[in-house]
């Protein structure tokens, strides 16, 4: 019996992906900010089969994805930030690299080490570079920059080419280092993409009661 009739919906992103595309195989993962490989090699058990690009700026991080993925050869390493147009950019590097983001800090964050200029490319570019035809997942972590990042995949939005987005959000929009879901939101449904469910859900505060930050599944409507 396949897990996807045991798992319950809206507990596991990947079997919820499987039960969606339902006979479409995903051929192609974009993970952006792969940091040290953690979600490349979880989608890579998921989904033998698919080529997994993995995007990670920062140098020190770049060097331990790399090691953490060497043996799997369907995961691509680039080591490169995404965004909406080609650039480079000044990043404030933390002690916790999965707090490294683009976005300007109103002040030096506290946990500040140093600082790196990081290059700057497009989903766009990257794909039309592969020749790829279409996108089946578009995985991104990269601390409010989601949609920069999905402004620089124009062409395979507008043409209907990514089939399911997976971001973190959140609901503070005062939070410049988390994407406001509103916004991420009113944005994809406005590119014929539909909100599927909310995972892996951070809460904080005395008993939990407080919700935090979580990651979101959307759809592609032409599925």
């Amino acid at each position: 019996m396949p897990l996807t009739r045991i798992v319950p919906q809206g507990i596991s992103y990947p079997y919820d992906i499987k039960r969606i595309a339902k006979n479409r195989k995903i051929k192609t993962i974009f993970d952006v900010g792969a940091n040290i490989g953690q979600t490349s090699r979880f989608l890579n058990w998921h989904f033998p089969q698919a080529e997994i690009f993995a995007f990670e700026p920062i140098n020190e991080t770049f060097k331990t994805l790399q090691k953490n993925t060497h043996y799997l050869n369907k995961i691509q390493c680039f080591h490169s930030a995404l965004g909406s147009h080609e650039s480079e950019k000044l990043i404030y590097i933390r002690e916790d690299s999965e707090l490294n983001t683009l976005i300007e800090p109103s002040e030096l964050p506290s946990n500040f080490k140093k600082t790196e200029t990081v290059k700057i490319t497009t989903i766009d570019t990257i794909a039309k570079k592969h020749q790829l035809t279409s996108i089946d997942i578009l995985k991104m972590d990269v601390q409010g920059y989601e949609l920069e990042v999905i402004y620089g995949a124009e062409f395979y939005v507008k043409n209907n080419l990514i089939n399911f987005i997976y971001a973190e959000i959140d609901f503070d929009e005062h939070n410049k280092e988390c994407q406001d879901f509103g916004e991420l939101n009113k944005f994809l449904v406005k590119n014929n993409f539909k909100f599927s469910g909310f995972y892996e859900v951070f809460r904080w505060g005395e008993n939990k009661r407080y919700f935090g930050f979580c990651n979101a599944l959307f759809v592609n409507c032409n599925l």
